[in-house]
């Protein structure tokens, strides 16, 4: 009886270990799915870099956003690291050519002749108010979105098909940009040269890779969007998040975003 009962006990934290197996290939395959609300949420984008000494409280500022009270369903926030920093002596491994492109895209649409560090950037517009951060996000939550998201993702392996589905069928934009977005949080550099030289700096919402913008022309009043991106082995998959967001081509506006985690 004693064997039998010894048996039993082998046989049953291995039965809950496979158990545990099929449920996270499950997970690999798994279909997560979020719908954009009604009303309008907050986009903001921070242009920033590890060689620049006046960028880390920027970088504090955005980090912070965790726990100021406003709510991830109401405010995306991603930062961007420039190239145009490193050739004081430190390359930011964060940066990309691609990201200043972007700083510069918007400041043309803008007419602006000038982009600086640290930029912040609400929904397309160039932002300093940082005493009212907290009701302009509130302002913006209150418009009434007029663009429709849905962003789906599924993992297989480290590749992710990610699709989205836009509506902006009650949008004034002839053209609307659709973009997607990888962000990672806590990240940490220990800088050895430049102006932050011996300085450890921590950064959250970093943009790891972006994609777009496709194209949708308002004639096409629903489109499906479809890619698959490859996440680097390096990259810590419980930090990431997938952001996809639709923006007016020609003034920079963002209309609408959403986002998921990996």
């Amino acid at each position: 009886m004693k064997k039998i009962l010894l048996l039993v006990i082998l046989i049953l934290p291995m039965n809950l270990l496979a158990k545990d197996n099929v449920d996270l290939q499950a997970d690999e395959n798994l279909i997560r799915s979020v719908s954009s609300p009604v009303y309008r949420v907050a986009l903001l984008e921070l242009y920033t870099s590890e060689g620049c000494s006046s960028c880390p409280p920027a970088d504090r500022f955005l980090s912070n956003l965790k726990t100021s009270g406003i709510s991830g369903k109401q405010l995306i926030p991603m930062a961007f690291h420039v190239t145009y920093w490193d050739y004081i002596g430190w390359k930011d491994r964060f940066a990309k050519k691609q990201y200043d492109q972007r700083q510069r895209n918007l400041a043309h649409k803008k007419n602006k002749t000038t982009i600086y560090t640290p930029q912040f950037v609400l929904v397309g517009d160039d932002y300093r108010l940082y005493a009212t951060f907290s009701n302009d996000i509130k302002k913006l939550t209150a418009e009434k979105s007029e663009v429709d998201l849905v962003l789906s993702t599924r993992q297989d392996g480290a590749k992710l098909h990610i699709k989205l589905s836009s509506d902006i069928s009650r949008s004034s934009a002839k053209d609307v940009g659709i973009y997607f977005v990888v962000v990672e949080n806590n990240l940490r550099s220990s800088v050895s040269d430049g102006e932050n030289e011996g300085e450890i700096l921590q950064h959250d919402y970093v943009v790891r890779q972006l994609l777009g913008p496709y194209l949708q022309r308002k004639s096409e009043n629903f489109l499906e969007t479809e890619h698959i991106i490859t996440i680097p082995q390096a990259w810590k998959k419980r930090d990431l998040s997938i952001i996809a967001f639709a923006e007016n081509v020609h003034t920079g506006e963002v209309l609408q975003a959403v986002r998921l985690n990996y």
